[in-house]
C-alpha cells in the first residue's frame, strides 16, 4: 500500500509539473509574440503564468532555453495547423497547393496577427547560432516537405526544385504581411504560384 501511495503521489506531482510547463510555454509564447522577445523578462513570464519562480527555473534554467522551447512549441502548433487547414481545402493536390495561400491570407488578416513569429524571432535575435534560428530553419523544411508531397501528387516535374521556389513565395508573402500588416501578399503569391504550377506540370 505504501508503494501505491508513493506512486500515486509521484504521478500527481508529475501531472502538476507538466501542467506548469505547459502554462509557462503558453504564457511566454503569447508575451513574446505580442511584445517581442527582447522586451519580455523572466519575471513578467512568472507573474503572468502564475507559477513559482523555482518551478519556471526547474523547467527553463535560462531565458535562452525558454526562447528555444517556446519557438519549438509554436512551430509544432503552427505546422499542425497549416497542414490540417490545407488538407481540408480543395479536391485535388493542385487546388490544395493554391489553397495554402488562402489559409495564409486568413492568418495574415486575423486581428491578433503581429507578423510571422519565426521571422520576428530571427530578426530580433541577431546571433545566428542561437537555437531559435534552427527552429525557424526546421519549420521551413517542414513546410517544404508538405509542398513537395503535394507537388508530386499534382504531377509537378521536379517537386524538390518546385518546393524551393514555393519557399520564396511564402517567405515574401509572410515578410510583406509582417512589415505592412496586410494580407495582400498572399494574393500576389497565389497568382505567382498558379503560374509556377502550370509551367512545371509534366506534359
Amino acid at each position: 500500500m505504501a508503494k501505491e501511495t508513493s506512486l500515486s503521489t509521484h504521478l500527481i506531482m508529475t501531472a502538476e509539473f507538466s501542467h506548469a510547463r505547459q502554462q509557462i510555454l503558453e504564457t511566454a509564447s503569447e508575451l513574446f509574440y505580442q511584445k517581442g522577445i527582447q522586451h519580455v523578462g523572466i519575471n513578467e513570464v512568472i507573474a503572468k503564468s502564475g507559477v513559482a519562480k523555482r518551478t519556471l527555473y526547474r523547467w527553463f534554467p535560462s531565458k535562452d532555453l525558454l526562447i528555444e522551447e517556446v519557438m519549438k512549441y509554436r512551430a509544432q502548433a503552427w505546422i499542425c495547423w497549416f497542414e490540417t487547414a490545407v488538407s481540408e481545402r480543395g479536391n485535388t493536390p493542385k487546388e490544395r497547393l493554391l489553397a495554402t495561400f488562402d489559409v495564409l491570407r486568413e492568418w495574415y488578416a486575423s486581428p491578433n496577427f503581429r507578423g510571422c513569429p519565426f521571422i520576428n524571432a530571427v530578426l530580433e535575435i541577431a546571433d545566428a547560432s542561437h537555437k531559435a534560428h534552427q527552429v525557424s530553419i526546421n519549420l521551413r523544411e517542414s513546410i517544404r516537405q508538405i509542398i513537395m508531397r503535394l507537388a508530386a501528387e499534382a504531377g509537378i516535374k521536379n517537386p524538390d526544385f518546385f518546393s524551393q521556389q514555393y519557399l520564396l513565395l511564402i517567405g515574401g508573402a509572410s515578410l510583406m504581411a509582417t512589415i505592412e500588416q496586410s494580407p495582400d501578399g498572399a494574393t500576389f503569391a497565389q497568382t505567382a504560384l498558379s503560374v509556377l504550377i502550370d509551367a512545371n506540370l509534366r506534359n
